[in-house]
């Protein structure tokens, strides 16, 4: 059973693209934060020192990217390799379970020429569905956490979640998902909270966008390391049906 669990989930969603996503990591309560979250600190203090208040620094992706700030030394190439090869040892050693819904806006109004309705809400709630799968094959509950971005963003997740909560979504009526979700809100964190779930959710969020394009909808091959965690992902860490098959259950794309 799972006493307690947590899905931090981080988006891709632009009302421009043709594709769009979300992507939550599962964490027991007990294990993320007796063991994940004191390794995910070290690790980022190894690298990245720590900042006058005596804190870790939070991973900010796209100064990651850029080796600006703190992170300027991942201008280096060998501090670079370093720092990815951490990460894949962490990718791979860490207890996580990670759910990845995404959309091909094109092919999704093809196949429902009626449907109206927001895209985020089709993604974050097929994403509450397989969460709601997950705990009931595990017979446990968890709540959902997920970063703060704006005041307007974060008024409709809330609301959105609440909605799921109270009415169901759309395959899951709301008596059946209240027995699993431990909350009836959502709870909407800081990016200066330094949480390690949520970190980890955005760390992951853009390779398994890209992994689903690539096996969905011939997207092109992305970063050499991306990719390389994206195969550790399809093969160990994605939630899956009982022949380990992730297709549907923590990989899905729609339509």
């Amino acid at each position: 059973m799972v006493a307690g669990a947590g899905v931090h989930i981080a988006g891709i969603v632009d009302e421009q693209s043709r594709f769009a996503g979300v992507v939550g990591v599962i964490f027991e309560i007990d294990y993320l934060h007796r063991t994940f979250e004191p390794s995910f600190e070290k690790l980022k203090a190894k690298h990245f020192g720590l900042r006058e208040d005596g804190n870790t620094h939070v991973l900010h992706l796209r100064r990651m990217k850029k080796a600006e700030g703190p992170f300027a030394r991942l201008g280096d190439a060998d501090f670079r390799r370093q720092w990815e090869d951490a990460c894949m040892r962490m990718y791979t050693l860490a207890a996580y379970t990670v759910i990845t819904v995404c959309v091909d806006k094109v092919a999704f109004y093809a196949a429902h020429p009626d449907w109206q309705g927001s895209i985020y809400k089709l993604l974050v709630g097929n994403a509450i569905e397989r969460y709601f799968y997950y705990l009931r094959s595990r017979n446990g509950t968890g709540d959902v956490l997920t970063e703060a971005t704006n005041s307007d963003l974060d008024r409709d997740i809330k609301s959105l979640y609440r909605h799921f909560y109270e009415a169901g979504t759309d395959h899951i009526p709301s008596f059946r998902l209240t027995t699993r979700l431990s909350s009836n809100e959502i709870k909407i964190k800081p990016k200066t909270d330094n949480l390690a779930g949520l970190q980890l959710a955005d760390m992951l969020a853009a390779t398994c966008f890209s992994h689903c394009r690539r096996i969905y909808a011939a997207g092109p091959d992305f970063d050499p390391f991306a990719m390389k965690v994206a195969d550790l992902i399809e093969g160990h860490k994605f939630y899956r049906d009982w022949h380990g098959n992730p297709h549907s259950y923590g990989r899905v794309w729609r339509p």
